[in-house]
Protein backbone atom coordinates (compact mmCIF):
# COMPACT_ATOMS: atom_id res chain seq x y z
CA UNK A 1 0.00 0.00 0.00
CA UNK A 2 2.93 2.84 0.70
CA UNK A 3 4.07 1.40 -2.93
CA UNK A 4 1.15 2.14 -4.18
CA UNK A 5 1.06 6.06 -2.48
CA UNK A 6 4.43 6.70 -3.42
CA UNK A 7 3.59 5.60 -6.90
CA UNK A 8 0.51 8.07 -7.02
CA UNK A 9 2.50 10.77 -5.27
CA UNK A 10 5.22 10.81 -7.65
CA UNK A 11 2.83 10.81 -10.20
CA UNK A 12 0.95 13.78 -8.61
CA UNK A 13 3.77 15.55 -8.08
CA UNK A 14 5.02 15.13 -12.26
CA UNK A 15 1.98 16.21 -13.44
CA UNK A 16 1.83 19.29 -10.83
CA UNK A 17 5.44 20.22 -12.71
CA UNK A 18 3.86 20.25 -15.39
CA UNK A 19 1.04 22.63 -14.97
CA UNK A 20 3.31 25.02 -12.89
CA UNK A 21 6.12 25.02 -16.17
CA UNK A 22 2.82 25.26 -18.36
CA UNK A 23 1.55 28.38 -16.38
CA UNK A 24 5.17 29.95 -15.73
CA UNK A 25 5.40 29.89 -19.33
CA UNK A 26 2.43 31.79 -20.31
CA UNK A 27 2.37 34.12 -17.27
CA UNK A 28 5.99 35.43 -19.13
CA UNK A 29 5.64 34.52 -22.58
CA UNK A 30 1.83 34.28 -23.59
CA UNK A 31 0.51 32.19 -26.19
CA UNK A 32 3.06 33.28 -28.93
CA UNK A 33 1.54 32.12 -32.55
CA UNK A 34 3.18 33.25 -36.25
CA UNK A 35 0.52 35.64 -37.90
CA UNK A 36 -1.55 34.79 -40.32
CA UNK A 37 -0.98 36.76 -43.48
CA UNK A 38 -3.12 35.76 -45.89
CA UNK A 39 -7.03 36.59 -45.80
CA UNK A 40 -7.04 40.53 -45.51
CA UNK A 41 -5.83 43.83 -46.79
CA UNK A 42 -2.12 45.40 -45.67
CA UNK A 43 -1.74 49.03 -45.84
CA UNK A 44 1.96 51.21 -45.38
CA UNK A 45 4.14 52.74 -47.22
CA UNK A 46 8.20 52.00 -48.52
CA UNK A 47 10.90 55.10 -48.81
CA UNK A 48 12.44 55.47 -52.59
CA UNK A 49 15.30 57.43 -53.26
CA UNK A 50 13.96 59.78 -55.97
CA UNK A 51 9.94 59.66 -55.24
CA UNK A 52 10.26 59.93 -51.43
CA UNK A 53 7.30 57.96 -49.41
CA UNK A 54 5.49 55.89 -51.97
CA UNK A 55 2.11 54.95 -50.06
CA UNK A 56 0.92 50.57 -50.63
CA UNK A 57 -1.37 48.25 -50.38
CA UNK A 58 -0.75 44.61 -50.02
CA UNK A 59 -2.35 41.00 -50.25
CA UNK A 60 -0.77 37.90 -49.59
CA UNK A 61 -2.38 34.80 -50.71
CA UNK A 62 -1.26 31.16 -50.60
CA UNK A 63 -0.75 29.24 -53.64
CA UNK A 64 -1.71 25.50 -53.58
CA UNK A 65 1.78 24.39 -53.39
CA UNK A 66 2.21 26.50 -49.61
CA UNK A 67 3.84 28.89 -51.22
CA UNK A 68 2.77 32.64 -50.01
CA UNK A 69 3.18 35.37 -52.29
CA UNK A 70 2.46 38.89 -52.02
CA UNK A 71 0.87 41.47 -54.53
CA UNK A 72 2.15 45.14 -53.74
CA UNK A 73 0.26 47.97 -55.20
CA UNK A 74 1.46 51.31 -55.25
CA UNK A 75 0.84 54.40 -56.69
CA UNK A 76 1.37 53.48 -60.30
CA UNK A 77 1.69 50.78 -62.31
CA UNK A 78 0.79 47.10 -62.40
CA UNK A 79 1.40 45.48 -58.85
CA UNK A 80 4.20 43.62 -57.97
CA UNK A 81 4.51 40.32 -57.27
CA UNK A 82 6.96 39.06 -54.50
CA UNK A 83 7.29 35.03 -53.28
CA UNK A 84 7.56 35.14 -49.52
CA UNK A 85 9.68 33.22 -47.11
CA UNK A 86 8.90 33.11 -43.53
CA UNK A 87 11.25 31.83 -40.69
CA UNK A 88 9.79 31.55 -37.77
CA UNK A 89 12.81 30.58 -35.34
CA UNK A 90 13.61 33.50 -33.60
CA UNK A 91 11.80 33.85 -30.19
CA UNK A 92 11.55 37.41 -30.67
CA UNK A 93 10.19 37.99 -34.50
CA UNK A 94 8.97 36.23 -37.51
CA UNK A 95 11.73 36.71 -40.19
CA UNK A 96 10.43 37.49 -43.87
CA UNK A 97 12.38 37.77 -47.14
CA UNK A 98 10.31 39.01 -50.02
CA UNK A 99 11.91 38.15 -53.31
CA UNK A 100 10.25 40.11 -56.67
CA UNK A 101 10.51 38.76 -60.11
CA UNK A 102 13.13 41.77 -60.88
CA UNK A 103 15.77 40.22 -57.78
CA UNK A 104 14.19 42.89 -55.67
CA UNK A 105 14.23 41.77 -52.19
CA UNK A 106 12.60 43.21 -49.04
CA UNK A 107 14.11 41.73 -45.84
CA UNK A 108 11.53 42.40 -42.73
CA UNK A 109 10.38 41.22 -39.55
CA UNK A 110 6.55 40.81 -37.78
CA UNK A 111 6.19 40.39 -34.18
CA UNK A 112 4.67 37.18 -32.78
CA UNK A 113 0.59 37.59 -32.25
CA UNK A 114 -0.35 37.12 -28.36
CA UNK A 115 3.52 36.68 -27.40
CA UNK A 116 4.43 39.11 -23.88
CA UNK A 117 7.50 41.36 -24.76
CA UNK A 118 7.59 42.29 -20.76
CA UNK A 119 11.00 43.22 -21.07
CA UNK A 120 10.94 44.83 -24.31
CA UNK A 121 7.85 47.24 -23.26
CA UNK A 122 9.29 48.07 -20.26
CA UNK A 123 12.60 49.21 -21.95
CA UNK A 124 10.38 51.55 -23.60
CA UNK A 125 8.80 52.98 -20.64
CA UNK A 126 5.03 51.51 -21.18
CA UNK A 127 4.71 50.34 -17.41
CA UNK A 128 1.12 50.72 -17.64
CA UNK A 129 0.38 47.61 -20.33
CA UNK A 130 3.59 45.53 -20.02
CA UNK A 131 1.72 42.36 -19.06
CA UNK A 132 -0.27 41.97 -22.13
CA UNK A 133 -0.18 40.03 -24.93
CA UNK A 134 1.09 41.27 -28.48
CA UNK A 135 -1.54 42.31 -30.31
CA UNK A 136 0.53 44.53 -33.11
CA UNK A 137 1.46 42.65 -36.12
CA UNK A 138 2.45 45.32 -38.59
CA UNK A 139 5.38 44.29 -40.82
CA UNK A 140 8.59 46.77 -41.04
CA UNK A 141 11.81 46.00 -42.79
CA UNK A 142 13.74 47.27 -45.36
CA UNK A 143 14.42 47.15 -49.56
CA UNK A 144 17.87 45.11 -49.48
CA UNK A 145 18.67 45.98 -53.14
CA UNK A 146 19.07 49.70 -53.09
CA UNK A 147 21.96 51.21 -50.85
CA UNK A 148 20.95 52.55 -48.49
CA UNK A 149 18.31 50.21 -47.82
CA UNK A 150 14.96 52.01 -48.04
CA UNK A 151 12.16 51.52 -45.21
CA UNK A 152 8.94 49.33 -46.05
CA UNK A 153 6.23 49.00 -43.57
CA UNK A 154 3.00 47.87 -43.79
CA UNK A 155 0.15 46.88 -41.26
CA UNK A 156 -3.42 45.12 -41.46
CA UNK A 157 -6.13 47.44 -43.18
CA UNK A 158 -9.82 46.56 -42.37
CA UNK A 159 -12.36 46.66 -45.60
CA UNK A 160 -13.67 50.09 -44.27
CA UNK A 161 -10.06 51.20 -43.76
CA UNK A 162 -8.78 50.20 -47.37
CA UNK A 163 -11.27 52.49 -49.13
CA UNK A 164 -10.40 55.12 -47.30
CA UNK A 165 -6.68 54.51 -47.28
CA UNK A 166 -6.59 53.31 -51.19
CA UNK A 167 -8.55 56.63 -51.82
CA UNK A 168 -6.64 58.95 -49.82
CA UNK A 169 -3.44 57.83 -50.00
CA UNK A 170 -2.48 55.26 -52.41
CA UNK A 171 -4.53 56.04 -55.72
CA UNK A 172 -6.66 59.41 -55.45
CA UNK A 173 -6.80 60.07 -58.76
CA UNK A 174 -7.76 56.55 -60.08
CA UNK A 175 -10.87 56.44 -57.28
CA UNK A 176 -13.32 54.50 -59.26
CA UNK A 177 -10.51 51.24 -59.75
CA UNK A 178 -10.34 49.10 -56.71
CA UNK A 179 -7.11 47.24 -55.76
CA UNK A 180 -9.42 44.00 -56.26
CA UNK A 181 -9.79 44.81 -59.57
CA UNK A 182 -6.12 45.46 -60.21
CA UNK A 183 -5.39 42.13 -59.06
CA UNK A 184 -7.85 40.82 -60.92
CA UNK A 185 -6.22 41.78 -64.00
CA UNK A 186 -3.12 40.74 -63.50
CA UNK A 187 -4.77 36.95 -62.36
CA UNK A 188 -3.59 37.08 -59.12
CA UNK A 189 -5.03 33.69 -57.50
CA UNK A 190 -8.41 35.15 -58.57
CA UNK A 191 -10.23 32.34 -56.35
CA UNK A 192 -8.17 33.23 -53.73
CA UNK A 193 -9.70 36.60 -53.37
CA UNK A 194 -13.17 37.94 -51.50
Amino acid sequence: MKRFLTGIAGIALFIGIIILYNFSFWLFEGSPTVPRLEGTWWGGYYETQILGKQWCVARFVKKESGQIQMALISSFGPPDVFKVERRSTDKNFAHLLFTGSDKMQIKAKQLYFGKKYIIQRLMAGRFKDFWKENEDISIRGNFITFSPPNEFAIEPLSETDLSSFWKTYVRPEESSVTPEELLLNIGFLRAHLK
